[in-house]
């Protein structure tokens, strides 16, 4: 059964409740066209292959790809080491070397050598934003948004590897991280989204519903997508918390345009351009309504559902998102955190 022919049985559920009937029903015609293929060549029925494909030596001309699994493409190989896993934890791009010795961009942006295990690519790509001393937002109680971006990126993590997708963090441990690094894991592992998490600050109004900002690249119809799809989760998953919620001028997916060089404002969307990348910021830290809810599991759970239900919505229907503003002209530069100044790299090996 398809989506079209379900739809009838789909009408009126809640969407994410439509995602987990979607996804059954999915896996349900994978497994009988899976059988129907095996018997016709004589192959027993295998289960659904979820680990990554050895890596080859560079130049290799059979250079396999994993399975697609459930709407997400298959991870291609190719053909050369494209990126490591270090000892210490860090998904970083190869510059050049070898097996054990990987000349790799570190997360200050320069280059080291480490020895390292490859990884091939990702699904999806997130991006917890600040880290190590740069906090980013400081909530009332002092929870800083640092660690609550990291903390929110390992909840979707978890929640789309359930969905059979390979997901990389450009940070797993409180550390401070460049954009330029964050953005080159991006392009590097060539996902279909990528997201920069954030939590927001400085509001200027209140409002009855949530006031959540999702930034989408000016040039990108699908980062824009995305932004329309991530908007109408976080009002579904968020708005039931119903709190004193904190605003921005203008609340919804919307892109930001530098009026110096009149490209992407956020450094992070600009230098990941040929990736579908947004950043979020889906609640204010800042609201001491906001920050109470934000310190609780069962919100981060909300947002974490919310971002996870917008990438599988992405890949799995044609839905074209709402919420979406227009375009903001900014003309006072960006903020100085993400560059390289007084950037201390952490032990890699």
């Amino acid at each position: 059964m398809g989506y079209r022919a379900a739809a009838p049985i789909l009408e009126g559920m809640p969407r994410s409740s439509r995602l987990v009937l979607f996804s059954a029903i999915v896996l349900l015609a994978a497994g009988v066209v899976a059988a129907l293929a095996a018997a016709s060549e004589g192959d027993a029925v295998t289960g659904p292959v979820t680990g990554a494909p050895a890596a080859t030596a560079p130049g290799s001309t059979d250079a396999p790809s994993s399975t697609a699994v459930l709407g997400f493409p298959a991870i291609a190989d190719h053909g050369e080491v494209r990126a490591v896993r270090t000892p210490a934890g860090f998904v970083l791009p190869v510059l050049g070397g070898q097996e054990g010795a990987w000349e790799v961009l570190t997360p200050c942006a320069t280059a080291a050598v480490v020895p390292g295990e490859p990884v091939l690519g990702a699904h999806v790509v997130l991006d917890p934003g600040h880290g190590g001393d740069e906090p980013g937002a400081v909530g009332p109680t002092g929870l800083r948004e640092a660690d609550l971006n990291l903390d929110v990126a390992r909840r979707v993590r978890a929640l789309l590897e359930a969905e059979g997708a390979t997901v990389v963090l450009t940070r797993d441990a409180d550390v401070r991280m460049t954009l330029a690094t964050r953005a080159s894991i991006a392009r590097t592992m060539s996902p279909v989204a990528f997201l920069s998490i954030h939590h927001n600050a400085a509001p200027v109004g209140r409002s009855d519903v949530p006031g959540s900002e999702l930034y989408h690249q000016l040039a990108d119809p699908e980062s824009k997508r995305l932004a329309g799809l991530l908007w109408e989760e976080m009002q579904e998953h968020l708005a039931p918390f119903g709190t004193d919620w904190a605003i921005g001028d203008d609340p919804g997916a919307r892109a930001r345009r530098s009026m110096r060089t009149g490209d992407d404002y956020y450094g992070i969307l600009r230098n990941a351009q040929g990736v579908t990348a947004v950043l979020t910021e889906a609640a204010y830290l800042s609201n001491p309504a906001e920050s109470a809810l934000l310190e609780t599991e069962a919100f981060r759970d909300a947002e974490a559902l919310a971002i996870a239900d917008g990438v599988l919505r992405l890949l799995r229907t044609d839905d074209p998102g709402s919420g979406f503003k227009p375009t903001k002209e900014v003309a006072v530069p960006a903020g100085s955190g993400g560059g390289t100044r007084g950037c201390v790299d952490p032990p890699l090996a």
